[in-house]
């Protein structure tokens, strides 16, 4: 039998190493870049990071970012913005999914959560993340595309 613990700690781990694959040749010019107006893959990856944080927030684990992540990366910016560099942003990712994988693997999971529509548990927030790193990579690739980068799936 499948330990759900083990496969949600998995799924974070797999999309933030698909994460990291994506930006792996992308350079603050390009992290930066809109092409078409379409909002940068610094500002993808600094949202991933809020929206995570939040969850972890409703699902009452202490987590800090940095003040400026809310107006920067909250759903509905992301336009033209003095964005921090993607090489500070990356470690913050980082911290929260090593949040994640612990409460994936530590927390109560039919925790009821309060504060957004997208889910009412601990295990369902942790759902909820996973979905939501993929659509975020799926725009990433899409830049990279539009950028001449290479593909790096399929």
């Amino acid at each position: 039998m499948i330990d759900p613990r083990a496969l949600l700690a998995e799924m974070l781990d797999g999309t933030a190493r698909r994460i990291q694959r994506v930006l792996t040749d992308i350079t603050e010019a390009d992290a930066r870049a809109r092409p078409y107006g379409l909002t940068p893959i610094v500002w993808q990856v600094g949202h991933i990071a809020l929206v995570d944080a939040r969850a972890l927030l409703r699902s009452g684990v202490a987590v800090e970012v940095p003040a400026d992540f809310e107006p920067l990366f909250t759903t509905g910016s992301g336009g033209d913005a003095d964005y921090p560099p993607l090489a500070s942003v990356l470690p913050v990712l980082d911290g929260v999914n090593d949040r994640l994988r612990q409460l994936a693997r530590e927390g109560d999971l039919t925790r009821r959560v309060e504060g957004t529509r997208s889910y009412t548990t601990v295990g369902e927030a942790l759902l909820f993340l996973v979905y939501h790193r993929g659509y975020h990579i799926g725009k990433i690739t899409t830049l990279r595309a539009l950028l001449g980068k290479a593909r790096v799936f399929g």
